[in-house]
C-alpha cells in the first residue's frame, strides 16, 4: 500500500478513534461502492470541487499534514483531499455495497469470502478496531469486532515488476535500524524441487516488523504473495500482513523478493512467512519459522517502555517537594534491566507577598520534576521509589498534576 494512502488510513484511524460525529445516515439511491473508483459517484482522482458539488458542503474541514480531510453527509462519511484531488473516499451507510455484495454491517468472514480471489489483503490494527485492506483493488474494511462499520475506497496499486524489495503493505523506506536476527535456519514444509527460501530477516522499526526475504522458485512459474503473521511470547498473533514478490509472477528457476511490513504494539517472539498464489489465502507453496534470539529484543525497548505503568502519589496531605513516590509496573513479557522513569509536575501554592504593601495572598503556579531509575523488573513486577521533585518558590502544594514518561530503557536476559 503505498505510503499516502497508509497515512490517511491511519489519520481516520486516529479520528474515528477519538470519536468526532459522523453524519446521520440517510437511505440512498443507488449507492454503488466501486473498487478503487467512487463511492456513490464520488471519484478518486477527481477534484475537491467537484466531489463538494456531489456530497454539499462539508460538515467539518480539518488540515492533517499535506492532506485536507472533509466530513461530508450520508451516504459519504469522509473525504481526503491532496493537492486538489480526491484520494479516499469513505462511506458508513449499510445500504452502500461493493461490486461483490458487502459494505458497512457485513461480516468478516463475508468480506473474507468475497475478496478470496484477491491478490492481496493487509490487517492494520487501529485504537477501536482494525483494518482490513485491498491495496491491489483499492478498498478497505474497518471493523469492530466482528461488523464492517465503514469501507474506504482509495487508487488501486498495480502489480508487476519492481525493486529487489517489492513494498509490502504500508510500504516505506526502511530506516536504520538493528541488523537483521540470523535466528535458526527456516523450516519448509515443501518437497524439494519445489519452492524454498534463500534468505529470510526481520527487523523492528519504528512499531512496526519489516520481514525481508528471498523465494527460489524450483516449479512453474507463478503469481505469488508472501503472508507473515507475528506472534507475542505467549504464542498469541498480534499482528499480520501481506506482500507480493517482485518480479510477479516469480519464473521457473527464478526468485523473487519481498518485504512485508507488520504494525505491532507488543514483542514479537516469532513470526510465520507463508507464501502462496495469489488469488487464494489457503494454498502455501512453502512456509518457514523463526524466533527472534533474546539477545534482539533490545528491539523492543519502545514497546516494552509503552507496556510499562507509572503512579504518582503523595504520601502526605498537603504534599510537598519530599512527600512523593512512584510505583512502576512492568507490564511488558520481558525483564527490564533498568529504565529511567522521569516526572514533570505542575504545582500550585498561596503565597504571602508584602510589595506592594499592603501584604496579599496570591496563588501561583510553577513546574517541578523528578526522576528515578528502575533496576531488574521482571515482567508482572512492581517497585515502589521515592521520587525527589526539584526545588521551588512553593512550600506545599494545594494541588498537583504529574505526567509520567518512561526512557533510557534496556533489556535484560533474565526473561
Amino acid at each position: 500500500m503505498r505510503t499516502d494512502a497508509l497515512r490517511a488510513l491511519l489519520v481516520i484511524a486516529v479520528l474515528t478513534a477519538a470519536g468526532l460525529p459522523w453524519p446521520a445516515r440517510a437511505t440512498p439511491v443507488g449507492c454503488a461502492v466501486a473498487d478503487g473508483r467512487s463511492i456513490a459517484g464520488v471519484e478518486v482522482g477527481g477534484s475537491v470541487q467537484a466531489a463538494l458539488a456531489a456530497t454539499g458542503a462539508p460538515l467539518r474541514e480539518q488540515q492533517v499534514g499535506g492532506q485536507v480531510l472533509y466530513t461530508v453527509r450520508a451516504p459519504w462519511a469522509l473525504l481526503v483531499a491532496q493537492g486538489g484531488v480526491i484520494v479516499r473516499v469513505s462511506t458508513r451507510t449499510a445500504e452502500c455495497r461493493t461490486a461483490r455484495g458487502v459494505g458497512p454491517g457485513s461480516t468478516r468472514a463475508a468480506v473474507r469470502e468475497a475478496y478470496a480471489g484477491a491478490v492481496v489483503s493487509t490487517v492494520t490494527r487501529a485504537t477501536d478496531g482494525e483494518w482490513l485492506s485491498y491495496p491491489y483493488s483499492g478498498v478497505a474494511f474497518f471493523l469492530q469486532g466482528d461488523r464492517v462499520v465503514q469501507v474506504d475506497v482509495f487508487r488501486a496499486e498495480t502489480l508487476g515488476a519492481g525493486p529487489a524489495a517489492g513494498p509490502g503493505p504500508a510500504s516505506a523506506p526502511a530506516a536504520a535500524g538493528p541488523s537483521p536476527s540470523p535466528g535458526p535456519s527456516p523450516s519448509p514444509t515443501t518437497a524439494p524441487g519445489a519452492w524454498g527460501f534463500r534468505t529470510l530477516a526481520a527487523r523492528i522499526d519504528d512499531g512496526t516488523l519489516v520481514v525481508t526475504g528471498v523465494v527460489e522458485n524450483r516449479s512453474r512459474g507463478a503469481g505469488v504473495y508472501a503472508e507473515v503473521r507475528a506472534f507475542n511470547p505467549a504464542g498469541v498473533q498480534i499482528g499480520q500482513g501481506e506482500g507480493p514478490l517482485s518480479p510477479n509472477p516469480v519464473p521457473a528457476g527464478g526468485v523473487g523478493s519481498f518485504e512485508v511490513r507488520v504494525p505491532v504494539n507488543d514483542v514479537v517472539r516469532r513470526y510465520t512467512v507463508v507464501i502462496r498464489p495469489i488469488g487464494t489465502i489457503a494454498g502455501r507453496l512453502v512456509e518457514a519459522t523463526r524466533e527472534v534470539a533474546a539477545r534482539d529484543m533490545q528491539q523492543f525497548a519502545d514497546v516494552v517502555a509503552r507496556q510499562m505503568r507509572v503512579e504518582v502519589q503523595s504520601t502526605a496531605q498537603p504534599a510537598n517537594r519530599d512527600t512523593f513516590v512512584v510505583t512502576v509496573t512492568n507490564g511488558s513479557s520481558l525483564l527490564v534491566a533498568s529504565a529511567v522513569v522521569a516526572v514533570d509536575l505542575t504545582v500550585t501554592c498561596v503565597v504571602v507577598v508584602s510589595v506592594p504593601a499592603p501584604p496579599a495572598r496570591r496563588t501561583i503556579q510553577e513546574n517541578r520534576s523528578g526522576s528515578v531509575t528502575v533496576t531488574q523488573l521482571r515482567p508482572g513486577a512492581s517497585t515502589r521509589l521515592t521520587l525527589p521533585i526539584s526545588a521551588g518558590t512553593c512550600p506545599e502544594f494545594i494541588t498537583w498534576q504529574a505526567q509520567a514518561r518512561v526512557g533510557e530503557i534496556r533489556i535484560g536476559n533474565g526473561n
